[in-house]
């Protein structure tokens, strides 16, 4: 009985998965076309049918004008599509070429033509300029721009500084809007929000070539964006459609590339230093007019030589004996245990025979430190590794005025850092145990430590 039950309820699943992927729409950073259907005397249409069709998805949405003459298609993903207005006892009109950006409400008025259905006009031209649907100011950075223009990192938000009103501050990896912080923007990510709980921190940029565009609300972003108070970054990354696209990419820098520093040293040989960004994005059909797929990948390797220098004690320090020349110099070395009080009440010390702490004076945990801490280090060795994996999308389903919406994000984040700047630790020491009280260029921090 269990098991007929669960194949009843596997069957019904089933079925209505299938109902919702005739209906069912992706839900990213949306635009929508709106507009007023009127015949040539400037009198409303009602009952107009628009139809409007992605010719990259063969995607189909059909809208009915209302008696005012208005119509609205919602939920459309940035693109180009082509718009069909029919109508008993009106010619048929199409446009084509019509450009839905990323987060814009584009208007779209027609005037239709008496006229029989064997007659049909056609226009091909993108939308208006003008934007009157929205009081929002903003700017758009299309995938050419993204794609196109250097950038070292691979990092889209420096493309943010293109749009008015936008500055990238000096070591900051987020924009300034308007002259809000750059911690309190919004990015959006195909819709969904990608800030982490710490104010202004995004979770991970997207590669590059899977960038659509994005778009820059500056100025009145309209109600349906909040959870801010500076900008908001919206952004839509591509789609699979019923061709197969693709590209594969390859950034490469190189020390043999690179010029000398000129306070460097006069040696030739230039420090090691080489990054390599490289990957593809693929994107096309599993089921031509319903199902499609698109994939991105980028990996970065990286090398880089520093060298870095660092005072460590010397073989003789290490056994006590300070005769070897520090800055040009031999300080001497004074014994705490010997310190007294003068007539005019200061306080003096007598000095180490030949500069050297004898044995039995060194502190026995300063002698192990010295064996196991304090040594010459080895070469060190950093290894930087981070990894993202994420399926992210919402779906909605629409029937007449009703919507549902349903979504997923799930994060996969790997980090594994090997990055240590002193990989011995790092020590600070005083003279103020082996110097002469009063007397300054007298004593040796070290020996402050040998002795305890």
């Amino acid at each position: 009985m269990a098991g007929r039950r669960f194949d009843r309820c596997l069957a019904v699943v089933g079925a209505c998965a299938a109902l919702a992927a005739v209906r069912v729409v992706a839900q990213v950073g949306s635009g929508q076309l709106t507009g007023v259907v009127r015949d040539q005397t400037g009198a409303a249409i009602g009952g107009a049918t628009i139809v409007v069709t992605s010719p990259e998805t063969s995607d189909v949405r059909r809208v009915v004008s209302t008696p005012d003459g208005v119509y609205a298609a919602p939920n459309l993903a940035p693109g180009e599509y082509r718009v069909d207005v029919q109508v008993t006892g009106f010619r048929p009109f199409r446009r084509e070429g019509v450009r839905i950006a990323t987060g814009d409400t584009v208007r779209l008025d027609f005037e239709l033509i008496i006229g029989s259905v064997r007659e049909a006009v056609t226009v091909r031209a993108d939308t208006p300029m003008l934007r009157a649907e929205r009081a929002s100011l903003g700017a758009l950075v299309e995938h050419e721009k993204v794609v196109q223009l250097p950038l070292n990192g691979r990092s889209f938000v420096t493309l943010a500084s293109l749009a008015p009103g936008v500055a990238l501050p000096p070591n900051s990896q987020f924009p300034r809007i308007n002259g809000g912080r750059p911690r309190t923007n919004e990015y959006l990510f195909d819709g969904i929000s990608v800030l982490q709980p710490e104010p202004g921190q995004v979770a991970f940029f997207p590669v590059l070539d899977a960038i659509q565009e994005f778009k820059i609300e500056s100025n009145s972003p309209p109600a349906e964006f909040g959870r801010f108070n500076g900008g908001v970054v919206n952004l839509t990354t591509k789609a699979g459609g019923n061709a197969f696209h693709g590209d594969g990419f390859d950034f490469l820098r190189n020390e043999a590339l690179n010029a000398r520093n000129f306070f460097a040293s006069t040696n030739p040989v230039k420090p090691e230093y080489r990054r390599q960004q490289f990957g593809g994005v693929l994107g096309g059909p599993i089921v031509p007019n319903r199902t499609f797929f698109f994939v991105d990948y980028q990996g970065q390797r990286q090398a880089i030589g520093r060298t870095v220098t660092s005072t460590v004690p010397t073989i003789l320090q290490r056994q006590g004996v300070f005769t070897e020349a520090i800055g040009g110099r031999v300080p001497a070395i004074y014994d705490p245990a010997t310190t007294t009080m003068t007539a005019g009440g200061g306080f003096t010390r007598s000095a180490f025979a030949n500069n050297t702490i004898p044995i039995g004076r060194m502190d026995p945990a300063a002698v192990v430190l010295l064996q196991q801490q304090l040594g010459p280090p080895p070469n060190t060795f950093t290894d930087f590794t981070t990894s993202v994996t994420e399926v992210a999308d919402s779906l909605t389903w629409v029937k007449g005025r009703h919507t549902v919406k349903t979504g997923l994000d799930w994060r996969w984040e790997r980090l594994n850092v090997l990055q240590p700047p002193s990989p011995m630790g790092s020590y600070t020491f005083s003279n103020l145990f082996t110097d002469l009280p009063g007397v300054a260029n007298t004593g040796v921090p070290l020996a402050s430590f040998v002795l305890g």
